[in-house]
């Protein structure tokens, strides 16, 4: 089995990628012209951020959001 994927839900994609590149030296894979979904170059599992937005689009009983979280997700 491969885990393939790990999806944040945050406020602001981009500014989780850019936080991402520059406190962890990783690479940004892609960015959607939206803004609301991007990736990072993590090797086989990806690591993405999808917007608040859209989350609500594909999950309409909610999803974890994690800026809201007190605790790490």
């Amino acid at each position: 089995m491969k885990f393939g994927y790990t999806i944040i839900y945050v406020p602001s994609v981009e500014s989780s990628l850019r936080f991402f590149c520059q406190g962890f030296g990783l690479e940004q894979k892609f960015l959607h012209e939206s803004g609301d979904y991007g990736e990072l170059n993590t090797g086989e599992t990806t690591l993405a951020f999808a917007s608040h937005a859209l989350g609500a689009t594909h999950f309409p009983d909610g999803h974890v959001r994690a800026s809201d979280s007190q605790k790490p997700s």
